[in-house]
């Protein structure tokens, strides 16, 4: 039913989705800023720092984001596994 890939490419999704995502969060909330995560798409934003008036929410998560995120993240990891088993033959 589902295409099966190699094991290189979850190994280097997982790798993609970690780095992208520790690389190029922003954690500014100790600061009276706010913290973001997710390139190329902020899929969660913490609003940090004193505020008036307060929002009635903080967080905002975007799902269809993450998945966005995933699927680019998986279309690299397609596109270097490939390119490595060409390089290798």
């Amino acid at each position: 039913m589902f295409p099966k890939f190699p094991r290189t490419t979850w190994i280097i999704f997982f790798i993609l989705t970690v780095t992208i995502t520790l690389l190029f969060s922003k954690c500014e909330s100790p600061s009276d800023g706010n913290d973001v995560l997710g390139f190329p798409f902020p899929f969660y934003t913490y609003l940090g720092g004193k505020r008036y008036p307060e929002p009635p929410d903080r967080t905002y998560f975007n799902g269809i984001y993450l998945l966005l995120n995933l699927v680019v993240y998986f279309g690299i990891a397609c596109l270097l596994s490939y390119s490595i088993k060409k390089i290798r033959k």
